[in-house]
């Protein structure tokens, strides 16, 4: 893991609130899609307190903590009760009510978080035999 929460909340524009176990899931499907990019050497080389390469460490930090900020998007976008998951809320919502965003409005924005996973270490990714999915989500029909 070469990103930690506080990285993570920084990127995101986090609150304080979202602690490191609310995010702890996210970090090993992030620094695996990482690897994926750039190669075991080079992510292990980012995870070294003195890494050869400093800028590409500290490019490969924030394509993780953005990749986390991917992932984690729709359980940050949720709140489970006792009756099952509650989504957002179309109409009626007052001032001390929270809403959640939309599924397409939550694509868009794990869109963002991927781009710019892959714009932080571009540079570093592998040429051959990695293909970076970057999808695109439809207009507004």
């Amino acid at each position: 893991m070469i990103a930690d929460g506080s990285h993570v909340r920084a990127l995101g524009g986090l609150p304080s609130g979202i602690d490191d176990a609310t995010l702890a899931p996210f970090f090993g499907p992030a620094s695996r899609r990482l690897k994926e990019w750039v190669g075991n050497e080079a992510y292990s080389d980012a995870e070294q307190s003195t890494p050869e390469d400093g800028d590409r460490a500290a490019a490969l930090k924030d394509a993780e903590g953005y990749l986390v900020l991917y992932y984690a998007a729709p359980r940050l976008n949720m709140v489970i009760g006792d009756s099952g998951i509650i989504t957002y809320k179309i109409d009626g919502t007052s001032s001390d009510e929270f809403t959640y965003l939309a599924p397409r409005e939550l694509e868009r924005l794990r869109e963002v978080w991927l781009q710019d996973a892959v714009s932080s270490c571009r540079v570093y990714i592998i040429k051959a035999g990695v293909t970076v999915g970057i999808s695109t989500v439809a207009a507004d029909e």
